[in-house]
């Protein structure tokens, strides 16, 4: 059973306990396994109230002669690329009839089971479920694998050549992988990577996924450069099917002039669980929003113009409901600042704009959105590029664009340099520029509750190796902060003048740092990346942090100059990919489409870990042609009890949970309800870890939401 079956259990309203001992039933059974597939198992039953597992799990019996059974027991099943069936038949130990039993099954993604008995898997995901049948007061329980075996020729590559593609070889040295990397954690919802390799063109390919019960393997058509694109039905199947969280183990071959190389190999992870929220950023010379704008993608989607008309600057509330930003460009500043009220349909309502386009430009919004502290600029040209003039920080009321007073902070800083508040809005973090020009990240409690808000326990958290300490951006547990330490705040740099930077992690309690090498590319201090340190090293920027854990990680948004496989590369298939820094020339600003953003996972165990994150992968749906950056991960805004939902993350009250209704696949609807009674499942809301169901497997109570740990 997998992890929170039993709950899900529950929380159908199956009074299920289960009984311990027993083995497998006397007797075996073979049969088919429905369409694409086959099935054994074994049957039995137990009359004395003790469990069989061979025929079901006796509980609730009542009456010690009597037991309900479930045949056959325990089947596996063989999904060969099409759905496969099992039909399931409740016994009783007197013979007496069963045709009133009632059927359910723990786990909807491994199949579904209908009122008849049957059991149908889609084919394409492996993993055992619990299928339970109830009659009156007896509960019976059995076992159903189903594992997942696959061959595939899409690219109708010949007998022979899939011989040679198998056998593989040494011919082309230069057949290396150039994305994605080796151990990247993927979550689940996203697209499959396309994968994308070095060396001579391929005329086929071969490529072998597997993990636990789960075995692909397809002969694809060539390419050039050489892509393999992984098929949509695979990798969904991959995703949800049982110990993709563990390891996937991947290779790819290919034949090239007749000659094969490979397999050249690589091992993921996919975390149980998909991406919450939304990505906002800005993206410049964009042909969906034109010069420029805010645009927002969710994850697994495709990129979308939020707020158009060269609305740069901007920052978003970690609840996702309000949007900061400047609004059009003059010589040194935005012309104007506003907020906007985000929907739940996604459309923004501006709140209030402002003639003074430093104000809200860069600020550190309150999760709520109701206050920003806005961004510092210096007398002349600030080091963050796109404002000038001196402009001291100050809290903002986001309404209405007046000062809300606060002398607690006002007289201890100045020139707060890209602020950002903690995901609880208990903790603000910033540039202090007035210590160490730059250099210097210093934190501070915040208590919106007081009046006026009250800001206190000033620290300086950490020095910057490199001439800036910039875009703080807390991890949910509030115990750390990522922050870029590079040359400059910016990402630009126009060849002579490069901007070099790297992703760090700061633990506030003790001030120690970790450098994260993975997500920045490295290991061991060694560059991984495959064009090599002049080409990608030290090109990583702007962090920012998903609200909420998922599947056991924290998830970084970051901008990056790093190349993409040979798409986005020096050679690459997107003009411009060559140049990492693109040019200026007469004044005229042309981008280079290198600059994307790309995401990390960061184990949820990080503390006192040598290196806690993992390789980065490339965020689908962002434009290829245009310059991306500056990122803002936040939650969508809350949904209301009753609405549908597909994590307690999107509901307001923090609980989402099945409901009797079903969908057309025979599962539970699931949808926002008020609190329930018990403890609360992975995401739910909680205020301590005692809150939540698996504290004993190790749960925590992070920013609100019970969070499991990181899979070992």
């Amino acid at each position: 059973m997998r992890a929170g079956s039993f709950l899900l259990l529950v929380a159908m309203g199956l009074g299920v306990a289960f009984a311990c001992g027993g083995d497998d039933g006397g007797g075996t059974a073979s049969n088919s396994g429905g369409a694409g597939g086959t099935n054994t198992g074994g049957s039995g039953n137990a009359s004395d109230g003790s469990a069989a597992t061979g025929g079901g799990l006796v509980i609730d019996g009542g009456d010690a002669s009597l037991s309900l059974s479930i045949e056959p027991a325990n089947p596996v099943l063989t999904a060969t690329g099409g759905p496969v069936t099992q039909q399931f038949t409740a016994k009783l130990s007197n013979g007496g009839s069963t045709s009133a039993a009632t059927w359910e099954i723990d786990d909807v993604v491994v199949g579904t089971v209908a009122k008849s008995g049957v059991f149908t898997s889609p084919g394409w995901v492996a993993g055992t479920a619990v299928v339970s049948a109830k009659l009156g007061n007896l509960t019976a329980s059995t076992n159903v694998t189903v594992k997942v075996q696959v061959s595939d020729n899409p690219g109708n590559v010949t007998a022979g050549d899939q011989a040679l593609l198998k056998a593989g070889g040494s011919a082309d040295s230069a057949f290396k992988w150039l994305y994605p990397y080796d151990k990247t954690v993927f979550p689940r919802g996203v697209p499959a990577p396309t994968l994308q390799l070095g060396g001579a063109a391929a005329s086929a390919t071969y490529l072998k996924i597997s993990v636990k019960d789960f075995s692909y393997e397809g002969f694809f058509a060539g390419s050039a450069p050489t892509r393999v694109d992984v098929p949509a039905a695979v990798w969904k199947g991959l995703a949800l099917s049982e110990g993709a969280d563990a390891g996937v183990n991947v290779e790819v071959s290919k034949l090239s002039g007749g000659q094969a190389t490979g397999p050249v190999k690589q091992t993921w992870k996919i975390a149980k669980g998909s991406l919450s929220g939304i990505i906002y950023y800005n993206s410049y010379f964009s042909k969906l929003a034109g010069t420029g704008g805010v645009m927002r993608i969710k994850p697994g989607q495709n990129a979308e113009v939020f707020i158009g008309n060269c609305t740069v600057c901007h920052s978003v509330s970690s609840k996702g409901t309000v949007i900061a930003a400047g609004v059009s460009w003059a010589t040194d500043n935005p012309v104007d600042s506003a907020t906007w009220d985000i929907a739940a349909d996604g459309s923004a309502k501006q709140r209030v704009k402002d003639p003074d386009g430093r104000k809200m430009s860069f600020g550190a919004l309150t999760p709520d959105g109701k206050w920003l502290l806005s961004n510092g600029s210096m007398a002349g040209t600030s080091p963050v590029r796109g404002l000038s003039g001196d402009f001291p920080s100050k809290l903002w009321d986001t309404m209405n664009a007046a000062e809300v007073a606060t002398p607690s902070f006002t007289s201890q800083i100045k020139y707060a340099l890209t602020p950002v508040f903690s995901h609880d809005g208990k903790l603000l973090a910033f540039n202090r520029w007035e210590q160490g020009a730059g250099k210097t990240l210093s934190v501070m409690d915040f208590d919106s509750s007081q009046s006026p808000p009250a800001f206190t326990n000033l620290q300086n958290v950490v020095t910057a190796q490199g001439a800036v300490a910039g875009w703080p951006s807390f991890l949910p547990d509030g115990k750390g902060l990522l922050y870029h330490d590079g040359e400059k705040f910016d990402t630009a740099g126009f060849g002579a003048t490069p901007a070099f930077a790297e992703l760090r992690l700061v633990d506030l309690s003790s001030k120690t740092v970790n450098s994260i090498e993975a997500l920045n590319g490295r290991a061991g201090g060694s560059l991984y990346l495959p064009y090599g340190e002049t080409e990608e090293g030290k090109l990583n920027y702007e962090p920012t942090v998903l609200p909420v854990a998922v599947g056991g990680y924290y998830w970084v948004v970051f901008t990056s100059r790093r190349a993409y496989g040979n798409t986005v590369s020096p050679g690459g298939t997107v003009a411009g990919g060559d140049n990492k820094w693109g040019t200026y020339v007469g004044g005229a600003e042309n981008p280079s489409p290198r600059k994307k953003l790309w995401v990390a996972a960061i184990d949820v165990s990080w503390q006192g870990a040598p290196d806690p994150s993992h390789p980065a992968f490339y965020l689908s749906g962002q434009e290829l042609d245009a310059g991306n950056m500056r990122a803002f991960a936040a939650l969508e805004p809350c949904k209301a009890d009753g609405a549908d939902c597909e994590s307690a993350a999107e509901c307001c009250n923090g609980f989402c949970r099945p409901t009797d209704e079903t969908n057309d696949a025979g599962g539970p609807v699931t949808k926002c309800v008020p609190p329930p009674p018990g403890c609360s499942k992975e995401e739910e809301a909680c205020k301590t870890a005692a809150d939540c169901c698996d504290v004993a497997a190790g749960f925590l109570c992070v920013n609100g939401r019970c969070t499991k740990p990181t899979p070992k």
